[in-house]
């Protein structure tokens, strides 16, 4: 009960740290699910700002009663924060999901879509099973409480009320940008690279024996080998996405240096 009473009278705070977790909640994937429904969502919300309340240990120096266009001000600066943290998170999956997408055009899958249930958009074969199975890895390594350590050191580097924008924080984010994209590519360069290999020794076929219809024996010839290198790439791809989604991995460590850096400080 003490506990309780001392996150009533300092309900300001708590509000300031709630609307940290939920504007994560609102951008990162699994805590954004559409299957997970909404009072959960929100009750685990209110629940994980109480256990917070503690890692935010500096007061934010902006209480409603002094002034209410400061205080309105730091909620929306902490909604932005937790926006944040829950892009970068969805750059890595979107990552994962930009590799399927580069193998399904060579392997001839683009043309084929299927709806995906966290989106409720339409996305490729091969694009919807990399994300499915990156998100399958980020459960398996415990990825979810690697996100909410995150979210508690963000505490650490930007104190309640203390975010201060500054012309880094642009160029931050779009470097997190680049570096995914370069890991997206990364992911599917070995299967692109077989598939393009295929249509060399396709067109050396056509070239050689114009009497074989390369057409018809190319597209089955292709998804063959698209699916067999997607097999073999398996253990590569889990460990990328186990080093992307680790404590010390690449995500992280451009959420700590995009806070303290660009974001953070009084």
């Amino acid at each position: 009960m003490d506990i309780l009473g001392a996150a009533l009278g300092q309900f300001d705070r708590y509000l300031l740290v709630l609307s940290r977790v939920l504007g994560m909640f609102i951008a990162t994937p699994f805590f954004s699910s559409r299957s997970i429904p909404g009072p959960i969502k929100f009750g685990l919300a209110l629940l994980l700002a109480f256990f917070l309340l503690p890692a935010a240990a500096a007061s934010s120096g902006v209480s409603p009663e002094e002034n209410l266009y400061r205080y309105v001000a730091a909620v929306a600066a902490e909604v932005a924060i937790g926006l944040v943290i829950g892009y970068i998170v969805l750059l890595a999956f979107g990552a994962m999901q930009m590799a399927g997408e580069m193998i399904d055009i060579p392997i001839g899958f683009s043309l084929v879509n299927i709806l995906d249930p966290q989106s409720g958009q339409q996305v490729p074969i091969m694009a919807q099973f990399q994300y499915v199975l990156a998100t399958l890895l980020f459960l398996l390594i415990n990825g979810h409480h690697y996100v909410l350590e995150a979210l508690a050191r963000t505490f650490e580097l930007v104190p309640l009320g203390g975010w201060r924008y500054q012309p880094e924080v642009i160029g931050k984010v779009v470097e997190a940008f680049g570096a995914m994209f370069l890991l997206g590519f990364k992911i599917s360069l070995p299967v692109v690279a077989a598939l393009f290999l295929t249509d060399v020794a396709l067109g050396v076929v056509a070239r050689a024996v114009p009497q074989i219809n390369v057409f018809i024996i190319g597209f089955p010839a292709k998804i063959v080998v698209g699916l067999v290198f997607v097999m073999l790439a398996l253990p590569l791809y889990a460990s990328i996405v186990e080093a992307t989604f680790s404590p010390n991995g690449q995500m992280f460590q451009f959420i700590y240096r995009l806070f303290s850096t660009g974001g953070g400080g009084q």
